[in-house]
């Protein structure tokens, strides 16, 4: 794999988990938690809708967008 295909993997990845997370929450019945603020946003369900929205890459959405958290790291 090339690096741009490993990328690609990586985000399909995430994504997978995104969706077998969400299902969790639904099939316990805890979906009413996420619909809390977070320090960030209206609702935590906005983080998830985020991360799906950042890892598709037919989408330019996200690339204006800056991080919740300035650290070394981002």
């Amino acid at each position: 794999m090339n690096k741009i295909e490993e990328l690609e993997h990586r985000l399909a990845m995430v994504l997978d988990d995104i969706k077998v997370i969400r299902k969790h929450i639904f099939k316990q019945d805890i979906a009413e938690v996420f619909e809390r603020a977070t320090p960030h946003s209206d609702e935590c369900w906005t983080h998830f809708n985020n991360i799906e929205i950042a890892c598709d890459l037919q989408s330019d959405e996200s690339l204006t967008w800056k991080p919740f958290n300035q650290s070394k790291n981002n």
